[in-house]
C-alpha cells in the first residue's frame, strides 16, 4: 500500500520532530537576538566608548601656505602651492576588542617633510599652517617641527591644534619644513590634499603591520605601489606633477567579524539539526530502542545550546578557543548521553554524526574561503556512506520499520 500524504505528515509528529525542532528554534532565535542587538550596540554606545578610549579616524589635512609681497598688507594673502612632499607613515595594529567586535585600533608615526619656493620676483611674507588632526592631546606625542634644519617652538595649550611658521623669503628662496609626531587612531588614515591647488613631487608611503586585509575609503585613490606580505603592507602613492590634490589614504586592517561568522552559523542550524534528529530516529529502529519525548528534547536542547554557549564564550575568549571548548563540552555531552542511551553499538554513528552535523558545518563557516569544497566534500562522503548501507540488512530492516509506521502498524513510539 503507497503512503498517504497525511501519513507522511504524522511521521515526524511519531518521533517527536516537531517539539524538537523547536527548543532548537527558540536557542537559535534567543541567541540571534542578542547578538544583533550587540551589532547595534557596537555601531553606536559601543563604538563612541572605544572612540573616546582609543582615537578617532584619522583624517589628516596637509599644509596650507599663504603668502603676501612684502610691504603689502595681509588682507591680500594668497594661497602657495608646494614644491614637494614626502610623507611616510608607520601604523602597528592594536585591535581594540569590545565583547565580539574586534575595532581596528592603530599606532602610528607621521613624519612629514615639505619645500615651498618664493615664486614671486619681490621678497615675500609667507605664512605655512600644518594642522594637527587627533581630537585628544593625551593621544599626541613627540610633537617636532623644524624650519630649514632649525628646530621651532611647539605650540601653546591654546593653540595645539596646528603647526605655524611665518617668515619672509627672498626672491627664488626655499623653505623646508620638517614635522613629526605620533599619535593613536581608530580603523583609518587619510591624508587629505588641498583641491584647489595643483600638486608637486608627492610622496606617500604608509607602511601597516599586524594585518594585511587593508582596504580604501569612498573617494579616495588606490595607491600607485603596493608591497604585501603575511602580516603587513606597504602602499606608495608617487605623483610628479598634478593639477589638484584629492584624498589618500587607506582603511586599515580589521580583524574577522566574529559576530557575522556566529550569525551564518546560526542561520544554517536548523538544516543540519534536521538531519542530525533523522539520525537520532534511525538509530532507535536500528537497536530496537523506541525514542522517549524526553530524550529527543534533551538531545535536541543540547544541540542549539552550542550556538548559545559559543558566543558568550567568545565574548571573553580568543574566538577559536572558545570554538574548541564549546564543540568539546557540547559535543562531549551529546556523545556520552546518546550512546548511553542507544548502548555501546551507536558510537561510532553518534560521534559520525556529531562530527559531520555539528563540528564540520560550524567549521565551514569559519573557513570561509573554503566552505563550498568542505559541503563538497561532506556531500561526497554523505553518499558514498549512503550508498553502504542500502546493502546492509539492518539498514533495510529500518526503511521496513518506518515503512510500518507510515502504514500506521507501528506504535512503539506513541
Amino acid at each position: 500500500m503507497i503512503p498517504t500524504l497525511k501519513a507522511w505528515l504524522k511521521l515526524p509528529g511519531r518521533y517527536f520532530f516537531w517539539g524538537s525542532l523547536v527548543c532548537v528554534l527558540v536557542a537559535l532565535h534567543v541567541i540571534a537576538a542578542q547578538i544583533t542587538d550587540r551589532q547595534g550596540f557596537a555601531n553606536a554606545a559601543l563604538r563612541e566608548d572605544v572612540l573616546e578610549r582609543w582615537g578617532a579616524p584619522i583624517q589628516q589635512a596637509g599644509p596650507s601656505v599663504r603668502y603676501v609681497r612684502s610691504g603689502a598688507v595681509f588682507t591680500t594673502l594668497e594661497r602657495l602651492a608646494l614644491d614637494s612632499q614626502r610623507v611616510r607613515v608607520d601604523a602597528r595594529m592594536s585591535y581594540r576588542k569590545r565583547g565580539l567586535v574586534y575595532f581596528s585600533g592603530f599606532e602610528f608615526d607621521f613624519k612629514g617633510d615639505y619645500s615651498v619656493t618664493n615664486p614671486a620676483d619681490d621678497d615675500v611674507d609667507i605664512v605655512f599652517v600644518f594642522p594637527v588632526q587627533i581630537e585628544r592631546r593625551s593621544m599626541l606625542s613627540d610633537l617636532s617641527f623644524a624650519v630649514n634644519g632649525n628646530p621651532e617652538p611647539l605650540p601653546t595649550a591654546e593653540a595645539a591644534d596646528r603647526l605655524t611658521w611665518t617668515g619672509r623669503l627672498a626672491r627664488g628662496q626655499t623653505a623646508t619644513f620638517a614635522i613629526g609626531f605620533k599619535g593613536r587612531g581608530l580603523e583609518m588614515f587619510n591624508y587629505v590634499l588641498d583641491p584647489t591647488l595643483p600638486v608637486r613631487n608627492l610622496e606617500l608611503a604608509v607602511h601597516i603591520t599586524g594585518g594585511a586585509n587593508y582596504d580604501y575609503a569612498e573617494g579616495v585613490v588606490p595607491a600607485t605601489k603596493v608591497t604585501e606580505a603575511d602580516d603587513s603592507a606597504e602602499l606608495v602613492w608617487q605623483f610628479a606633477s598634478l593639477e589638484t590634490g584629492f584624498p589618500l589614504g587607506v582603511i586599515l586592517p580589521s580583524e574577522r567579524p566574529f559576530d557575522t561568522v556566529l550569525l551564518t552559523m546560526i542561520r544554517r542550524a536548523w538544516a543540519t539539526f534536521v538531519l542530525f534528529h533523522i539520525v537520532l530516529v534511525g538509530l532507535s529502529l536500528w537497536v530496537r530502542r523506541p525514542l522517549h519525548r524526553v530524550e529527543a528534547y534533551l538531545a535536541a536542547s543540547g544541540y542549539g545550546f552550542f550556538f548559545v554557549l559559543l558566543p558568550y564564550l567568545a565574548a571573553y575568549l580568543n574566538f577559536y578557543a572558545a570554538y574548541v571548548i564549546s564543540l568539546g563540552v557540547i559535543g562531549g555531552m551529546l556523545y556520552a548521553y546518546l550512546v548511553r542511551t542507544f548502548g555501546a553499538p551507536a558510537r561510532p554513528i553518534v560521534g559520525g554524526a556529531l562530527g559531520a552535523l555539528l563540528a564540520i558545518p560550524t567549521a565551514a563557516v569559519i573557513f570561509q574561503n573554503h566552505t563550498g569544497l568542505i559541503y563538497s566534500l561532506e556531500i561526497l562522503v554523505g553518499l558514498g556512506v549512503l550508498m553502504q548501507l542500502t546493502t546492509r540488512d539492518a539498514f533495510r530492516q529500518v526503511l521496513a520499520q518506518v515503512e510500518q509506521s507510515l502504514e500506521g502498524k507501528e506504535t512503539s513510539h506513541v
